[in-house]
């Protein structure tokens, strides 16, 4: 059996959860901690190998990414802001970019020095990449809702009276909430704010909300997540298990090769009547609250199962 690590914090609730199923496997996981870095992590790539300290790098087949460094969002100073203000927050932000840049190269390296890594940067990286997410489903034969993603106010009304129904917006990078088109977001004003940044825009798909939990191209669990807002993260009200129609149950299988990951956590709208819609995937979904709410270990116990079972190749 060979050795498993986890990149994440040791207090992350996901990770607690799969520590314990691999000791509950006889495996203790190595544990590296890039938020760490670099106050408390000492960390270097020498002639492109990585080096960690007190982390064996060589040792370890398969690491289970729960998390990599975010994207340091960048806030305009606020006007009037003094010189050394300025000089401060240009030198925060340069810092950030350093540190993303070579954390970047370092779990890269550590792919390209034959680590299996669950799930690689290139899928992590979905998080903030939504519109070649949603091309690459859409492609693959998923169902996905109608989308726009645009900075033009005339579009997004051409767009809205195409649908003819309610249009959610959320941002394009993940993250914000996903939120319903309301008369005053049509004001003139409201869609200028569309010179700042574009948005996504959807047709909304009613009904339930169901998460989809598959590993290495398997369906591992499903629930429905019954909310009292369109967007239910924090919002959960309940959570049961549910069983998949064979159509869903293939779109997602067909969206987690699409998407390239081999651990994903999928979300897709359930109408009482109607077509069902993959809304996306997410490449580090969080599980821990579900298995505590349904006291079942079922997502935890197939990811770890999973990390310690090296994939056979042809």
């Amino acid at each position: 059996m060979e050795r498993v690590g986890i990149i994440g914090p040791a207090d992350d609730p996901q990770v607690i959860a799969v520590r314990r199923s691999l000791r509950d496997r006889g495996v203790t996981p190595e544990l590296l901690d890039l938020s760490s870095f670099p106050g408390r992590l000492k960390l270097s790539l020498r002639a492109g190998q990585p080096f960690a300290e007190n982390v064996a790098l060589d040792s370890v087949g398969t690491w289970y990414v729960r998390s990599l460094p975010l994207p340091l969002p960048f806030f305009p100073p606020a006007e009037g802001a003094d010189e050394f203000h300025l000089d401060d927050l240009r030198r925060s932000y340069a810092a950030g970019r350093e540190r993303r840049s070579f954390l970047s190269g370092f779990v890269a390296a550590m792919e390209r020095q034959g680590a299996r890594l669950v799930n690689p940067p290139s899928a992590m990286a979905q998080h903030f990449r939504k519109p070649e997410q949603l091309t690459a489903m859409a492609d693959a034969g998923v169902p996905v809702p109608r989308t726009l993603i645009t900075n033009d106010p005339d579009a997004v009304l051409a767009f809205a009276g195409d649908i003819g129904g309610p249009v959610v917006y959320k941002p394009v990078a993940g993250g914000g909430m996903c939120r319903r088109m309301t008369e005053a977001h049509y004001a003139p004003e409201r869609l200028a704010r569309l010179a700042g940044a574009p948005v996504i825009f959807q047709a909304e798909v009613p009904g339930r909300n169901i998460r989809v939990y598959l590993v290495n191209g398997r369906v591992v669990a499903g629930y429905e997540i019954v909310a009292d807002r369109l967007d239910y993260r924090g919002a959960e009200t309940d959570v049961r298990p549910t069983a998949l129609t064979a159509d869903e149950e293939m779109a997602c299988v067909r969206a987690a090769e699409a998407c390239a990951m081999s651990f994903t956590g999928i979300d897709l709208r359930r109408p009482d009547d109607g077509e069902f819609a993959v809304l996306e995937c997410n490449p580090s979904p969080m599980f821990a609250t579900v298995e505590r709410r349904t006291g079942a270990s079922r997502v935890s116990e197939a990811l770890a199962e999973a990390l310690v079972t090296v994939p056979v190749t042809a």
